[in-house]
């Protein structure tokens, strides 16, 4: 085999997802009023040119569709039950009031269909990059040269340099993610406010320190990657997280109020202990006064513990704590000082059984924003 032949590469290197030609499946296409095909993989321009100049219609960012063959195939087959001119909106154009059919998202239908295309496509793109193990990638801050998963590739990441860019389940277009997240750090950019800094050391320190080593999720440049985003039209999840937590308001509170963030004055690098509302900015302080006011010493409880059985411990006493159910024998009790009682006179500031915590529901619950959680890596044995 030659090494320098182009055809060797396609015939025997590693499988390769190509987004922009996936989502064009390489069959003949008819056009939507006549006998003509065209394969939509290689020549879109084509069809949409003919479409024009023979139709007068004109499809609203055709290019972009996902999957245009199904949505030629759809509306040919709705042209031929009901005339188009009946279902497609027209528009006057020039002064021989020439007609043109528009299709777009204006149209209530042709919405739904776009977006169930886009969605069909995102669920394809996701289940690929899920079970494909050719994934070859340098890692961001070590010398390792990756080969696998893209999700084994972000645990890497989180596991090994706490980066967290959100559960792999969530994420599509994870090889695009990786690559953005990669220029900026290589561009010495922090990615989460941006900022750049002379050197790398710094600037890993500074993520470090100020808990950036994730994506702000106010970026609406990373909504894409995400699979929420493509579940219903036009709903980001800052939209769905809205209408989910409304019955967190404060009483009598309005939407976008002041008072709805009452609760978002904590400094952005400060650290609240497992069990009280005292505060630190260093997790290795936080943990000297767990183990001085609680008895509860997280270095050597949570030695034997892996980073992610961790994040469910944490999780867990985070919620234990919030409902006053002991972290250990899980009574619950009607205020925080008769759990705090309890804890102290039965001695349960204690670490539960394994099976307790460990469990998948705790990897990525409410609390996933919890400071605790991005410098469990930190903490000093």
């Amino acid at each position: 085999m030659d090494k320098n032949d182009p055809e060797s590469d396609r015939m025997f290197g590693p499988l390769v997802f190509e987004e922009n030609n996936y989502s064009q499946p390489d069959c003949a296409t008819k056009c939507l009023l006549c006998e003509d095909t065209f394969n939509l993989k290689i020549s879109i321009p084509l069809f949409l040119a003919h479409i024009f100049d023979a139709h007068n219609i004109v499809i609203e960012d055709g290019e972009s569709i996902e999957n245009l063959h199904e949505y030629v195939t759809y509306w040919r087959n709705r042209f031929k039950h009901s005339p188009v001119e009946q279902i497609i909106p027209s528009l006057d154009v020039g002064l021989s009031n020439q007609k043109y059919l528009i299709m777009s998202s204006l149209l209530k239908e042709d919405k739904e269909l776009r977006h169930k295309l886009k969605l069909e496509y995102a669920l394809k793109v996701q289940e690929f990059e899920r079970i494909d193990r050719n994934y070859i990638k340098p890692c961001i801050f070590c010398k390792l040269i990756f080969e696998g998963t893209r999700h084994g590739f972000l645990e890497h990441l989180s596991t090994q340099h706490n980066l967290q860019l959100g559960n792999p389940q969530n994420l599509v277009y994870i090889t695009e993610l990786i690559e953005i997240v990669s220029k900026k750090i290589s561009d010495l950019q922090c990615i989460y406010c941006e900022k750049t800094f002379p050197e790398k050391s710094v600037l890993k320190e500074h993520m470090r320190k100020k808990l950036h080593k994730r994506i702000n999720p106010a970026k609406t440049e990373y909504d894409k990657f995400y699979i929420v985003n493509y579940l219903e039209p036009d709903k980001t999840w800052q939209t769905i997280q809205q209408e989910d937590d409304r019955y967190a308001l404060p009483r009598g509170a309005e939407p976008n109020s002041d008072e709805e963030y009452f609760d978002w004055n904590e400094k952005e690098d400060q650290i609240t202990c497992l069990f009280c509302q005292n505060k630190d900015m260093n997790i290795n302080t936080l943990c000297l006064h767990m183990d001085a006011d609680h008895d509860f010493d997280f270095v050597l409880l949570t030695q034997h513990l892996d980073f992610y059985q961790k994040i469910k411990l944490v999780n867990y006493m985070r919620k234990q704590i919030h409902n006053n159910k002991c972290i250990y024998c899980d009574v619950s009790f009607k205020s925080f000082a008769l759990l705090e009682e309890h804890m102290v006179t039965q001695q349960h500031y204690r670490l539960p059984d394994l099976k307790v915590f460990d469990q998948p529901e705790f990897y990525f619950p409410t609390y996933e924003n919890d400071a605790f959680l991005y410098l469990i890596d930190d903490v000093e044995d």
